[in-house]
């Protein structure tokens, strides 16, 4: 019951969000401060599973990560209710799109919690070890939800106190993320390499961010530095640097990540917390923040008792490499019904209505265990523990590869090492020797884009990548082209989304999303 208190306690100093609109009515009567609160370890405790409530909050439903949908693998159903969606697929969102508001509040919300730590934890009467993982962990999910923010909205707030302010200027992209590397440099200099007591530890991996998290986080911000908008190809090297040191003490038996030997066990709920997760999202009703993700049946059609959020994209789906990846990426067939007993179909069967790829790595079975496609699909539970994989060990050894031959003009030998793991667990062959620099960074690039495909809880997705790679404009012109798809032998196929032929492409304004209209009223400077 005390427990319970003082997370309730330290919720309140944290719930309100950062829209400037939640500010203006904000009332402080009754409200613990952080005078009163950070007094004790308890208390310091509480005030990180608060945080930690927030960042289940980024991904506990669909709609704060729809901008994903502008990524070349994902697409969906363009009626239903699935409209905001449809509107990023097609890169026309509006202002009052629910994923647009969703992405910014929760973000937001997050950042807030993260700053009353980081301002009022050193007061606390307990060890150093102590506030530095404290103030590690809300440094750490400050700098990843600004990486968030800066590459979905670009310019945008930089909040780093707690204050009410209407007026809010603008800050640049290379503010924000000299911002990013400043908190996750902090990271890694101040927190421990491992935990041993739950929440900070569960089932052998680490909950709490680690050093080695921070780092693996340091090098996909460096590689988005390298990219658009930035363009400061210097930081491929700082990229390659600090994933090398992630990799270097995995082979030293000081950091725990793995590959997991079969990728049908990289998203299964029996390898829930496997240790190729490097940075995971916990929903787990055994912590003292209790989450759940509601994500069970985002991928599983509307037509067979899902939700159907978001669907594969034809072309994408089709250049995909067959293997063990793919039949664990999307469904191989469709039960037809998703009855036991039902035939299994290919999705361009006249039958299933959505004439689409179907992703699978959220669905799980009807006794929550790990899915079989060729057996009927949970469709009864809404939410499950499934720990979103932020990062994935897999990542690192793409981020490595890609950065050193973008760095360095060839690709060394670790960097074809690094890259040949992932592609020999995916049933490929090794890509071949004596590749140019530029093409072989191009493969690794597409490698990471399978790696994550239709898993759009990923911190770098397939629209991630395009980004930093300033190709979203190549995506949409193939989108508007809309040409047919040969999936199978004389069977063609077109995405259902369509671009007319009127929209055309507007630079900034077709890459990154409106501000949102609620807190547009509020702050003048959110324009573009």
């Amino acid at each position: 019951m005390k427990t319970k208190y003082i997370l309730c306690c330290a919720l309140g100093l944290t719930l309100m969000s950062t829209s400037c609109n939640d500010f203006l009515q904000e009332d402080p009567k009754g409200q613990l401060t952080p005078n009163t609160f950070f007094s004790t370890q308890d208390e310091l405790d509480m005030a990180t599973y608060a945080l930690y409530q927030k960042i289940c909050y980024l991904q506990n439903n669909t709609n704060p990560t729809i901008p994903g949908w502008q990524g070349d693998d994902l697409t969906t159903n363009p009626g239903s209710n699935k409209q905001a969606y449809a509107e990023v697929d097609a890169f026309r969102s509006t202002d009052t799109n629910k994923g647009v508001e969703a992405a910014w509040s929760t973000s937001y919300t997050a950042i807030k919690a993260a700053n009353y730590i980081i301002l009022n934890c050193e007061k606390t009467p307990t060890t150093q070890d102590e506030i530095n993982i404290a103030m590690g962990q809300a440094k750490y999910w400050r700098a990843v939800n600004y990486f968030m923010l800066v590459r979905r909205w670009g310019k945008v707030p930089l909040v780093l106190d707690t204050e009410v302010n209407y007026d809010r200027a603008l800050a640049s992209e290379e503010e924000v993320y000299n911002q990013i590397v400043s908190d996750l440099k902090d990271c890694v200099s101040i927190l421990p390499t491992s935990y041993s007591t739950s929440p900070r530890s569960f089932e052998g991996a680490n909950v709490y961010i680690t050093k080695q998290a921070a780092q693996a986080t340091l090098a996909a911000v460096y590689m988005a530095m390298a990219g658009w908008p930035l363009n400061q190809s210097q930081y491929y090297a700082s990229a390659a640097e600090q994933a090398k040191a992630v990799i270097d003490g995995v082979n030293a038996g000081t950091y725990e990540y793995i590959l997991e030997p079969e990728y049908k066990h990289v998203y299964a709920p029996s390898h829930n917390y496997t240790n190729e997760t490097v940075v995971g999202i916990s929903y787990n009703r055994s912590f003292t923040w209790d989450g759940d993700s509601q994500m069970t049946d985002s991928h599983l059609f509307e037509s067979l008792g899902g939700w159907g959020d978001g669907w594969g994209e034809i072309k994408y789906w089709k250049e995909f490499p067959e293997g063990p990846r793919k039949d664990a990426t999307y469904n191989p067939k469709i039960l037809a019904g998703n009855k036991a007993g039902g035939e299994l179909l290919d999705w361009w069967d006249p039958t299933i209505p959505e004439q689409h790829p179907m992703f699978c790595a959220f669905t799980i079975a009807e006794d929550g265990g790990d899915y079989d496609y060729t057996k009927p699909a949970n469709t009864s539970w809404m939410t499950n523990s499934h720990r979103h994989r932020l990062i994935r060990y897999s990542e690192v050894l793409l981020w490595y590869a890609e950065a050193q031959a973008r760095a360095e003009g060839t690709p060394n030998a670790m960097a074809y090492d690094c890259v040949n793991r992932v592609r020999e667990r995916a049933g490929l062959d090794n890509l071949p020797a004596g590749m140019n620099g530029t093409t072989f960074a191009d493969a690794v690039m597409k490698e990471h884009g399978y790696e994550v495909a239709g898993y759009w809880v990923a911190l770098v997705t397939r629209r991630d990548d395009l980004l930093r790679m300033d190709k979203l404009q190549e995506v949409f012109e193939i989108r508007k082209a809309n040409a047919p798809v040969e999936v199978a032998p004389g069977v063609m196929k077109k995405e259902t989304i369509e671009i007319p032929a009127s929209q055309s492409w507007q630079g900034e304004r077709s890459i990154y999303l409106p501000y949102p209209s609620t807190d547009k009223q509020y702050n003048p400077n959110l324009t573009r």
